[in-house]
């Protein structure tokens, strides 16, 4: 998909998928509108677990690549930040 909005002759910037949440509109603005939903007393439960799903994705992903390394018989070191 990359690759064919390449073609256009105008205005393209690359942004490839990657693990973690990126920006600030995914993560955040969707809890916005469930929280003025509330005002209303309407439940945007599919907006609130989509960011529980957003937020616990970085983790998934640590997960499933300690899990290929250990198939793999491979170390994964983890350091203390």
């Amino acid at each position: 998909m990359i690759d064919a909005a390449a073609t256009k002759p105008f205005g393209f910037m690359p942004f490839y998928p990657g693990p973690g949440l990126g920006g600030h509109c995914i993560p955040v603005d969707p809890y916005y509108l469930s929280w003025k939903a509330r005002e209303y007393d309407f439940s945007a439960r599919f907006i609130e677990l989509a960011g529980e799903i957003n937020t616990s994705m970085p983790y998934h992903v640590v997960d499933a690549i300690a899990t290929a390394l250990n198939n793999s018989r491979k170390a994964l070191t983890v350091q203390n930040c």
